[in-house]
């Protein structure tokens, strides 16, 4: 009963302090959020390669090449003329220029071969490497709906899952998982390092109370703290996906999980930086790479084997791996759910014990000092 009285005490302790600095509220979900808004506008101009579309024949079956083109999903498509096209080229606006020739909609009813030009802006190479696969594309689908047979090999595509998501609501769900991590080490972060700062931990250390009480209130106050940010981020995600989550209540159980592990590591890092500016700046910057290494943009396994392997070493990703399966019911890990919770929990406890080694070993030093 001691221990639990200490625990609740520093717990009520950290959730007053925090509601002094609702600023660290705001930076929980406004960061999460303008990392969704950044990658969404990089996403976005990368997959719609700006082309200009020359129409020297405007008969049926130009048309329905220009359709063709729209529908491979790598061109964002704007009618010009020549002159319009080659200024826009120069000016540098501009990927690729198509000409589809006057002679088209003749040549290809009468089976005779026809050249489309299609001239490159070639500055960037994926892009440049994009417009080639897209107008491959463009032209066999082009063929296969115009000219139904001309094609003897075709491909039968069958899905693994009922519905494909947007590449947005896709990227939302791995942004909930950034959003419980930062709001996890900001609020643990700051709840610990504040301490230091105000020099009130000499008289915490000092108390005839057992640390890992003392840990765990502050622990359990930071969470408490972060519950709000994670509760709206959790929201807006709903809302972008379009959709009740396939399953809310994993949904919830991971969330829960992954808003405990880094409010343990928030307490971990904020016992051993003993700085807030520090805490924050640390906050901002890791997020980032894990945007990259932890399957953000696609399942983990799509990825290099460097890639997969700094991957499998970061809580962020088998936290994501739990959403993605919670809000659309993808299993884009390679282990059982239930191996992917236990990792987690496993981090968790790594987490807690390294924030009672930087506070025993902060203790030692206070003493020696003193």
């Amino acid at each position: 009963m001691g221990w639990l009285r200490v625990a609740r005490a520093c717990a009520v302790k950290a959730v007053r302090s925090s509601l002094t600095e609702r600023s660290v509220l705001v930076q929980s979900v406004t960061l999460p959020v303008n990392y969704l808004i950044m990658m969404s506008l990089f996403a976005l101009a990368g997959s719609n390669a700006p082309m200009a579309v020359v129409m020297l024949d405007h008969g049926h079956y130009a048309q329905q090449l220009v359709t063709a083109m729209r529908e491979s999903g790598s061109f964002h498509i704007t009618m010009l003329s020549q002159a319009q096209a080659a200024a826009r080229m120069r000016q540098g606006t501009l990927v690729s220029t198509v000409t589809i020739p006057a002679s088209f909609d003749r040549a290809v009813a009468h089976g005779q071969a026809v050249h489309v030009q299609c001239q490159i802006n070639g500055i960037d190479e994926d892009l440049t490497a994009d417009t080639r696969r897209g107008m491959r594309l463009a032209l066999t689908t082009f063929y296969a709906h115009a000219m139904p047979g001309t094609i003897p090999v075709t491909a039968s595509e069958h899905n693994e899952y009922s519905a494909a998501a947007g590449y947005i609501p896709f990227l939302a769900i791995s942004i909930t998982v950034i959003a419980l991590m930062v709001s996890g080490l900001l609020q643990a972060g700051n709840a610990a390092a504040r301490d230091w700062e105000r020099g009130t931990v000499k008289e915490i250390l000092g108390a005839p109370a057992p640390r890992s009480a003392i840990l765990a209130g502050q622990m359990a106050g930071a969470y408490l703290a972060a519950l709000p940010a994670a509760v709206i981020v959790l929201a807006v995600v709903t809302a972008v996906n379009g959709a009740w989550p396939a399953n809310p209540g994993l949904v919830i159980g991971a969330a829960l999980l992954t808003l405990a592990v880094f409010c343990a590591g928030g307490t971990a890092l904020g016992t051993a930086v003993k700085d807030r500016s520090v805490l924050a700046i640390l906050v901002r910057g890791v997020p980032v790479p894990l945007f990259f290494l932890s399957g953000v943009f696609g399942a983990l396994t799509f990825q290099t084997p460097a890639v997969q392997a700094i991957g499998a070493f970061q809580p962020v990703h088998y936290a994501i791996v739990l959403e993605q399966m919670a809000f659309r019911g993808y299993g884009t890990g390679t282990l059982p759910l239930g191996a992917d919770a236990a990792i987690l929990g496993g981090y968790l406890a790594v987490f807690a014990v390294l924030a009672a080694a930087a506070l025993r070993f902060s203790g030692r030093a206070i003493r020696k000092a003193g």
